[in-house]
């Protein structure tokens, strides 16, 4: 794969409100992003929620912030560690990253210290968390509701079938012959890890930053009932699993966040499995994956570069969401952002750039 840097048509400003208790942690550890109309929505890593912006002179502002615990009976108080957000009329979904995490060493840590917290493997319950939200206009913007009625049809927030420990999807991949060895393997160790979420027609897509197999990244593919107020995973008429496998040649490197167009088309932010600094790129497949049980994509488009890792800070500015501003525009947010970034102490600025 050739180098294509391309360098943003502009940056825009995300204002974030200055009295909320999580400021520092949304405005530099976006995981995802989403445009609906004109609201843009965000998750980020240290929290259960979601976070709402609408048009400002400068970019997007006037914050709202939807918790997760108001819409559904979470499993746990902790993280959900929301990689993905998508629309599909009337619902925003949202999906946390199933995965496995390690802890690390402090610098300050002792030796023998150190080396446990390495061995230490651990679960939070709340990223195994995956359903929608009624997503509705009201006073020209989007807002979430828990319950709502539209032309004599109720809509409720929905959540996947699962326990406290896994869902309905975890437990079937399981013993996916591609995947059983990785399921218990942490994340950003190329273990199992779900970044990026997209939704086309009743098809749902999930991104996997890891595990990358030979070189080739997964999607999974899956369609949802609602089942007496709960999603259960429906099967496509004669397969055999209850999900699709799509296998995409990214070069070695894992998915960071899907998107996909007006027209069908799907879009991949694409970079590192494992928790270091690399090439993260876009890619684009016209027309989706095909609609069959399993595809291999040799050669998606690689349409440029976002950022070549060796020129930017060790750990900062690692592009993780890609959000429609319309057709031909795209706003891309960074978790860690560099300093220059940080505007005040209640904004940040993300970058836009022009797909032709």
């Amino acid at each position: 794969m050739n180098s294509n840097k391309k360098e943003p048509h502009s940056t825009i400003e995300l204002d974030f409100q200055k009295d909320f208790d999580g400021l520092e942690d949304v405005r530099s550890e976006i995981s995802s992003c989403l445009i609906v109309g004109d609201s843009l929505f965000l998750s980020y890593d240290e929290d259960a929620g979601i976070e709402r912006l609408t048009p400002t002179d400068k970019g997007y502002g006037d914050h709202v912030h939807y918790e997760m615990k108001d819409f559904f009976d979470l499993p746990a108080d902790d993280e959900m560690d929301m990689e993905g957000l998508a629309y599909q009329e009337p619902y925003l979904w949202f999906c946390g990253s199933m995965s496995l995490k390690r802890n690390t060493p402090d610098h300050d840590d002792e030796l023998d210290e150190g080396v446990a917290k390495l061995a230490e493997i651990s679960k939070d319950h709340n990223r195994f968390s995956l359903g929608c939200i009624p997503c509705v206009k009201e006073n020209g913007h989007f807002v979430l509701k828990k319950e709502i009625e539209i032309d004599g049809k109720k809509l409720k927030a929905k959540m996947l079938k699962g326990g406290t420990h896994s869902s309905e999807l975890h437990n079937a991949l399981l013993n996916d012959p591609h995947l059983k060895d990785y399921m218990n393997i942490p994340c950003k160790d190329n273990g199992f890890d779900i970044e990026g979420i997209a939704v086309h027609e009743d098809r749902i897509f999930f991104g996997l930053r890891g595990p990358v197999l030979g070189g080739f990244a997964i999607i999974i593919e899956t369609s949802f009932i609602d089942h007496d107020g709960m999603l259960t995973i429906l099967p496509q008429d004669g397969e055999h699993f209850i999900y699709r496998k799509h296998f995409l040649d990214l070069h070695g490197m894992g998915i960071r966040e899907l998107n996909i167009n007006k027209a069908g088309d799907l879009f991949i932010l694409a970079g590192p499995t494992m928790d270091l600094d690399g090439t993260i790129s876009l890619y684009q497949i016209s027309g989706g994956l095909a609609d069959q049980h399993a595809t291999i994509t040799h050669e998606p488009e690689h349409l440029f570069d976002v950022a070549r890792g060796s020129e930017i800070e060790h750990g900062r500015d690692k592009a993780e969401g890609v959000a429609f501003i319309d057709d031909n525009t795209i706003l891309i947010t960074y978790d860690s952002p560099l300093d220059h970034r940080l505007i005040e102490d209640h904004a940040v600025a993300m970058d836009v750039f022009k797909l032709d």
